[in-house]
């Protein structure tokens, strides 16, 4: 007697985006196998069963779910069940016919890497000047084990053909109740139209006019052809025949789908796809049972090629880590204009071998941090497959600190060695093309000393600025968060995310939602008051909320205490507060944190901590720069240059110092 499979036993995972498609993969299976237990988080329903020598997992998108990220979130939960070494996604697709690529309804086309990976995401990338959509990133291309067997095929194919046919009888034997759905549709209702001509928005063509299709040669028989090529994948249904002809042309595609794109990478798979309609307006669902049926007849035809013992000796890809210093913050606020930026700055690399790096730059206690990790994570629901590592660069102990953790994680060989150097260890891991897509959030890095050596202060120690020791791979990002613009120039350049104080309604709002007794801000005069005071400033505003909360202090009695004198506007700003989202041990108050920015620019230049002390002092209203103490040009312009650098300067900006507030021009 058989011993049960296990977890273990499959390998190979199959992909369907349509409840057609998966019926029909399902249909082709020799042998069905019993349901096994899922890991926890797992939302994947799973049909086990064996197709030739191999035991495969077939999985579905869930009912109303299309595109590359759910595609990409059922591949990372079927990978969190089972060991999975590559895939197959099949279902349908729409086709592009040229005189090149003789494509018609119910034809299959496969992805092959060519000039791109055998896959290209049409609607990932970036606007140039002019309004010019210009694609960036690429994707992986198949595993070599798919690619050998494909290659068999296609020799058996030119010798024997491949007889598709076999395998839909194998199915309509097996399921006769599929026969009369999933059957042929007849070359009459095989209609391609001029690309210029819309649909005229009935449900058939029968209204359309037939002296705008395209002229075809009839086929001898109605067999379905086999074409290989490049397969565009998007996020929305094209349904335009300019579109599909001006991307075809440009990306050398030969068939557009929805779910792909989000596998390639994480999911290495090939791409099987029966043509259902010709990806314009004409669109319509005659003929998918029917080219789901020719898809999963050609997925069974190259699981027979696929050898055994090639399985076993392909490594499983790269899991997504996750190092995160905290949890997702349940009370994050607003940020959505910055978060949309970083998503663009992450696309927007200048080749496809970029490292992109992007930096948020601040005031401290402005929230660099927080938009940090809600950035992380929003990320992660976007791209499922994405590794993230959290890199704290307070100080280079911090640093060493962050990159064990990621070279433990990662496994990396070699790590324990007394004499080894794990930074270099990790940025050579992550450096290399099969680390797969991730983003390091290098968090704190405001002094760029230790990351350049611009002084040469570490010289003696004989130590490497630890710029030396950010790795970079074409499918790798890093995110800096810094209070120092030259800091932020310096690792990013242009790609520069600019995070200033809250607006009135989101800061009104942070203030709601971390004070839940509603009768301590019933007073919204004295709350837009506070906020005022404040200056929108997000630490400043969980720090009074923390102290409404533990004092059951209303806003009205918050504002007199803190109007009363500049000792209680300063005691009040340097008390600690409880806040699980940031690094313990670190102190939280708004004080302490301008404190630090004030010691950084102290270091950095004297005589700007001079013009802030001056400041303090005056009258809160705009100050004329000629009332500054007296300097230099060159020496007066670089101190600005410091102020502006920490966020302490604009034409009409705040300058933070001894708990006031004043106003530089």
């Amino acid at each position: 007697m058989a011993q049960p499979r296990t977890h273990k036993d499959y390998q190979i995972g199959i992909i369907c985006a349509l409840a057609t498609e998966k019926a029909a993969m399902v249909a082709m299976l020799d042998e069905t196998h019993p349901k096994l237990k899922k890991e926890m988080g797992d939302d994947n329903e799973y049909t086990l069963g064996r197709i030739k020598a191999h035991d495969v997992v077939i999985a579905c998108l869930p009912a109303g779910f299309m595109g590359n990220g759910p595609a990409a979130v059922v591949a990372s939960n079927m990978r969190r069940s089972f060991p999975i070494k590559f895939g197959l996604m099949v279902g349908v697709g729409g086709g592009v016919w040229s005189k090149k690529h003789d494509i018609r309804l119910g034809d299959i086309v496969v992805s092959q890497p060519g000039t791109h990976g055998g896959v290209v995401q049409w609607d990932f990338g970036k606007m140039t000047k002019g309004g010019i959509f210009q694609r960036t990133g690429s994707l992986d291309k198949p595993p070599q084990v798919l690619l050998h067997a494909l290659q068999e095929l296609k020799v058996f194919d030119l010798t024997d053909g491949v007889d598709i046919e076999e395998h839909l009888s194998f199915m309509f034997t097996n399921k006769p109740r599929m026969r009369q759905t999933y059957r042929y549709q007849g070359a009459d209702y095989d209609q391609l139209f001029e690309a210029t001509y819309d649909h005229e928005g009935h449900e058939t063509c029968d209204e359309c006019d037939p002296m705008r299709t395209v002229q075809r040669n009839a086929r001898d028989d109605s067999t379905p052809k086999i074409h290989f090529g490049n397969i565009a994948s998007g996020n929305e249904v094209l349904k335009h025949g300019i579109t599909r002809d001006e991307i075809a042309l440009k990306e050398d595609v030969i068939c557009f789908e929805m779910e792909a794109a989000g596998l390639m990478d994480n999911f290495r798979c090939l791409v099987i796809r029966g043509i259902c309609d010709y990806a314009d307006s004409h669109k319509n669902k005659i003929w998918q049972p029917y080219a789901a049926a020719v898809a999963a007849a050609f997925a069974k035809a190259l699981l027979g090629f696929v050898d055994e013992q090639e399985v076993v000796a392909t490594s499983e890809p790269p899991r997504p880590v996750r190092i995160l210093p905290f949890g997702r913050n349940n009370k994050f606020v607003g940020r959505q204009s910055q978060l949309r930026r970083l998503i663009t700055l992450l696309h927007d690399k200048d080749t496809d071998e970029d490292c992109q790096h992007i930096a948020l730059v601040g005031l401290g206690g402005v929230g660099k941090t927080q938009i940090a990790l809600e950035f992380a994570f929003q990320l992660q629901k976007i791209l499922p497959q994405i590794s993230v590592f959290w890199v704290r660069a307070s100080d280079k102990t911090s640093f060493d600190n962050a990159y064990r953790e990621i070279g433990q994680e990662l496994k990396i060989p070699g790590l324990e060695d007394d004499k080894a150097d794990i930074k270099k260890l990790v940025r050579t891991r992550l450096s290399q093309y099969n680390s797969g897509r991730w983003l390091m959030i290098v968090d704190n890095a405001d002094d760029f000393e230790i990351f350049y050596h611009t002084d040469n202060k570490d010289a003696d120690v004989g130590s490497s600025p630890l710029s030396e020791y950010l790795p970079y791979s074409a499918l790798g990002n890093i995110l800096f968060t810094t209070r120092d613009r030259e800091a932020a120039t310096r690792y990013a350049g242009s790609n520069i995310v600019d995070i200033n104080e809250m607006d009135d309604q989101e800061s009104n709002e942070l203030l709601q939602k971390n004070v839940p007794n509603k009768i301590l801000l019933q007073d919204k005069e004295s709350a837009t008051k506070l906020l005022q005071l404040l200056v929108n400033l997000p630490l400043a505003i969980m720090q009074a909320a923390a102290y409404l909360n533990a004092k059951t202090c209303t806003v009205s009695e918050y504002l007199k205490i803190y109007n009363e004198s500049n000792d209680n506007v300063i005691k009040l700003l340097s008390k600690d507060f409880e806040d699980k989202r940031r690094y313990p041990g670190m102190k939280n108050p708004v004080a302490t944190t301008w404190l630090i920015s004030f010691q950084q620019i102290q270091t950095r230049n004297p005589l700007a901590v001079e013009y802030m002390a001056f400041c303090s002092c005056i009258e809160q209203q705009n100050i004329p720069q000629r009332l500054l103490p007296l300097a230099a040009t060159l020496d007066q312009n670089e101190a600005l240059g410091t102020l502006k650098a920490f966020g302490s300067y604009r034409d009409a900006q705040l300058v933070k110092a001894s708990g006031r507030i004043a106003k530089l021009q």
